[in-house]
């Protein structure tokens, strides 16, 4: 309880700068059709919003012009769960919150999310994919957000490559490494990556070792921080044959841009694979779009090999999600639940389609699919993608460890793969001690 008394008084503090948010709303309420309703205030968009969210709102305000333009908070990366937390501990909460499916947990386990089953019906809620609302149901059954879209880590590759070389799709680490060491002959690199800030594309090749080798669920429990990572532990030595495995590849030259340059951008790791010069890209499924568009070649994917054949590869599913705060006003939640219930239409689900977006409810029929898309969205009913397992979700140092360090590090010469497991290991305990004290608060 002392944790979350500090975290209200620092919010309180911050209110004034961090908001944005409309006050009270009851002041604001307007009745429609003898609905009370209030202006909607939608916070944690990272950026401007897109193109299918710009359609969403643009259909809203037209539906409602009573009520006026739609509000947008615009945040980043680092100080998006910081707004929301703070304008709904402060008491003055948006009419919807926009963030990240495998981290919306943390709000709800602070009885922060309304649970919305009063306002939508059975019939509603079973049109989403299963898979993308998994993390959205509390521990009775509670459903605390609404996905739209989702990503993905995936390997995109050159088609136009395979073809020529005649390869196969890779299913092991040893057929992987084959094919990088072939095309390295010519001068070609085996995969690009954003080592700045998207690691966690290469986290993924642990994931089916963990449950193979440790046991089901733990790549599960080690985004709660329930599992050691030391040396000498089971999945810390999992951990180390991962990491191993990719420092092989970089020390091989496999790694675009090669020996010496560990720090690589999103534009630079796209740029290499769209020129040619990596056969393939670690990165999410979103990023296709870009991609697509920069290539002059067919683009295919594949989920990441295992190290034997006979594995299971697992990979995390990444879903946007909107939650309406539990302090919302009467007017708050009419007007949050009407927006929310327009991206359940098959038209804005299409324009999900149209922004090259797998959509939450792909049992509909879309025109203009991309076959890449297609072939995207039919994964989301196969059961080794997961929501959930990502271990960003876990805080943000563990969210920076793994997105920038944990593969670099060693690669570099900065640190042991001891020194990276010991490192996360710490990392992760503090995640652990944070749920224990939430715990406590219930």
């Amino acid at each position: 309880m002392k944790k979350f008394v500090c975290v209200l008084l620092v919010c309180i503090l911050l209110i004034p700068a961090l908001s944005g948010c409309q006050g009270d709303s009851s002041s604001s309420d307007i009745v429609i059709d003898g609905v009370p309703m209030a202006p909607l205030v939608i916070s944690g968009f990272v950026g401007e919003p897109n193109q299918y969210q710009r359609v969403w709102i643009e259909k809203f305000e037209a539906m409602y012009p009573e009520l006026g333009p739609v509000e947008t908070v615009i945040t980043d990366t680092t100080n998006r769960p910081i707004v929301l937390r703070t304008a709904i501990a402060a008491g003055d909460p948006p009419g919807i919150g926009f963030f990240w499916g495998t981290r919306v947990n943390t709000f709800f386990d602070m009885g922060m999310n309304l649970d919305l089953r009063p306002h939508f019906t059975p019939e509603e809620l079973a049109l989403i994919n299963p898979t993308l609302l998994a993390p959205c149901i509390g521990p009775n059954g509670e459903v605390f957000a609404i996905p739209t879209t989702t990503v993905y880590f995936t390997k995109f590759y050159n088609v136009d490559m395979l073809n020529q070389y005649g390869f196969d799709i890779p299913e092991t680490w040893d057929e992987l490494t084959e094919i990088f060491s072939i095309l390295h002959e010519d001068g070609i690199f085996g995969f690009s990556n954003n080592t700045q800030s998207l690691q966690d594309a290469l986290f993924g090749l642990a994931y089916a070792e963990l449950e193979a080798k440790v046991g089901p669920g733990t790549s599960h429990a080690l985004a709660s921080g329930e599992v050691s990572v030391l040396p000498g532990t089971p999945a810390g030595e999992v951990l180390r044959t991962v990491i191993e495995q990719y420092v092989a590849w970089y020390d091989a030259g496999y790694w675009y841009p090669g020996e010496g340059a560990i720090s690589v951008s999103m534009d630079e790791a796209n740029a290499a694979f769209a020129r040619g010069d990596s056969f393939s890209i670690s990165t999410f499924s979103g990023a296709f779009h870009a991609l697509d568009a920069a290539s002059d070649f067919e683009i295919g994917h594949f989920l990441k090999p295992t190290s034997a054949h006979g594995m299971t590869s697992f990979e995390n599913i990444e879903p946007s999600v909107y939650f309406i705060p539990s302090n919302a006003s009467e007017a708050q939640i009419n007007s949050a639940v009407a927006f929310l219930r327009l991206m359940l239409t098959h038209e804005l689900q299409q324009e999900i389609v149209d922004s090259n977006q797998p959509p939450s409810i792909p049992s509909f029929e879309f025109e203009n699919m991309s076959p890449l898309l297609e072939d995207i969205t039919a994964y989301l009913a196969e059961d080794n993608l997961i929501a959930g397992i990502n271990p960003v979700r876990g805080n943000t140092e563990m969210f920076n460890f793994i997105k920038q360090v944990i593969f670099t590090g060693p690669m570099s010469g900065v640190m042991t793969i001891d020194e990276a497991l010991i490192e996360f290991e710490r990392v992760r305990l503090t995640v652990y001690e944070e749920l224990q004290a939430v715990a406590e608060q219930e």
